[in-house]
């Protein structure tokens, strides 16, 4: 049988407090989003963050996890745009082009101004950030754009979704 001294057993418990303090509130947070187990993924693949953060912490990683959706969706809209040949409709490639510049706007404007927002202490504005930026990307989901690229309009309802939960959790920080 082990025996700790009074300082390690202190160190023990405060180290197993902290330990289950944070998976607790990673669950605490998740259990209040609309996808729990798409939620915890996020934030236990950001372990080394999660572990030691609060909600408003938590909060900056769902955003900086819908900034990367966000900017593998853009990758994905220009490599369509560059397989683009001649031969097909310029209702997709407008339809392209718009995307591309939405899904830019959604990676350069707003989601930095829902990180300034969290930041600042308005979660409540980053929070709308968040959905604008999920509203802005629609026009992506056109019906010429959904009838030449149905993975398109997938990966943009994806995103809309994702950042429903990632709204969930800013209401909660």
């Amino acid at each position: 049988m082990t025996t700790y001294t009074p300082c390690g057993r202190i160190f023990l418990i405060f180290f197993l407090f902290l330990r289950y303090t944070s998976a607790d509130l990673v669950y605490d947070v998740c259990k209040q989003t609309r996808n729990y187990s798409l939620c915890t993924e996020i934030l236990y693949k950001a372990s080394g963050y999660s572990d030691s953060t609060d909600v408003k912490g938590l909060a900056r990683i769902m955003i900086e996890a819908s900034r990367s959706r966000a900017a593998h969706n853009l990758v994905y809209v220009r490599g369509l745009i560059n397989n683009q040949n001649s031969t097909n409709l310029d209702d997709f490639n407008q339809c392209l082009q718009v995307c591309y510049k939405d899904y830019r706007l959604v990676v350069k404007a707003f989601i930095p101004n829902a990180i300034q927002s969290l930041s600042s202490g308005s979660n409540f504005d980053a929070a709308v950030a968040i959905l604008l930026s999920a509203d802005h990307i629609l026009s992506c989901q056109d019906e010429n754009c959904v009838k030449m690229s149905s993975n398109l309009n997938d990966r943009c309802n994806e995103y809309a979704d994702f950042a429903q939960i990632v709204a969930d959790v800013l209401r909660i920080a």
